[in-house]
């Protein structure tokens, strides 16, 4: 038997520190609050291959899923359901139309501490921004290598490569 889960998480784009949140419009005149992007998981998927089916029903984009990570995961009482929370790292901040749904807009974390969420989406964003910073740590020793950079064992000395 297939267990029902859910799907969310928002698209990151390393160079700027930004994230990709939604907004559906207004119904009634009563403000609508900001969100990540989400959906129910189908059977035979797992969370990460849910959420990149979401990301590109909802975007039409296709995220690498070498470069998309957990942040975490949890039952939510509403939906009877298990609930991921994830992100995709993207090479390129894009931008996007308003649709008839809703807006999507680009965010630093920090900004985000002024956008009104769900104090659930609240939460995810806090927990998502200290997983990012957390995976952005343990890939710098990759990016100085990439630039040629060795810290020494001791961290007091860094020295160029030579080629």
């Amino acid at each position: 038997m297939h267990k029902a889960f859910y799907a969310s998480g928002f698209l990151y784009h390393l160079r700027t520190q930004q994230i990709l949140l939604y907004q559906p419009h207004p119904k009634n005149n009563i403000p609508s609050t900001w969100s990540m992007m989400s959906g129910s998981g189908h059977k035979k998927e797992d969370a990460q291959k849910a959420f990149q089916r979401i990301i590109y029903k909802l975007l039409r984009i296709k995220i690498n899923p070498k470069r998309t990570y957990p942040v975490y995961d949890c039952f939510h009482d509403a939906l009877q359901a298990t609930r991921y929370v994830l992100y995709a790292e993207v090479g390129s901040v894009k931008n996007f139309r308003s649709s008839k749904k809703g807006t999507l807009s680009w965010f630093t974390f920090k900004q985000t501490t002024k956008l009104s969420f769900s104090d659930e989406t609240k939460q995810d964003i806090i927990v998502s921004e200290r997983v990012v910073k957390a995976q952005a740590r343990s890939n710098e020793p990759k990016i100085l290598s990439t630039l040629g950079i060795l810290q020494s064992t001791k961290g007091a000395e860094v020295a160029m490569l030579q080629k």
